[in-house]
């Protein structure tokens, strides 16, 4: 952002094409999230995980082409977001672990912290190439 922020407008525009084009070409798939470190791996893990990589890379997709959006995600959005997430593996996965929802629940602590560090992943691909 410091790189891009400091650049005149028509460089602007051209690295936000160029950051554009590389996203849709990798399609988000060389950035990943920080992982969650499980007591035990199955299915009600692997959906929250997976959910947390979708919602993640959306979010940071938003900070770094500098949406609105990005600035409107606060805390009590992101508890609504991890309720429902919870709830919905387990309509999927079955029965939940303690141990799992409190995990992912204290990842989800740091969520800015998640979306930054993605998004700066992101831009880093984007300049080096």
């Amino acid at each position: 952002m410091v790189m891009v922020s400091g650049l005149c407008r028509r460089r602007r525009g051209i690295a936000f094409i160029g950051i554009a084009a590389l996203i849709a070409s990798f399609g988000w798939s060389g950035a990943r999230a920080a992982p969650i470190t499980w007591a035990r791996q199955g299915a009600f893990e692997a959906c929250l995980e997976h959910g947390l990589n979708e919602w993640l890379r959306a979010q940071a997709e938003l900070v770094v082409n500098e949406d609105a959006a990005a600035a409107r995600l606060d805390d009590a959005g992101v508890a609504r977001w991890t309720v429902d997430t919870l709830a919905s593996c387990q309509a999927r996965a079955g029965p939940a672990d303690a141990d799992s929802e409190d995990r992912f629940t204290k990842h989800m602590a740091r969520w800015r912290h998640h979306i930054y560090d993605l998004a700066s992943s992101i831009r880093q691909k984007g300049v080096s190439d």
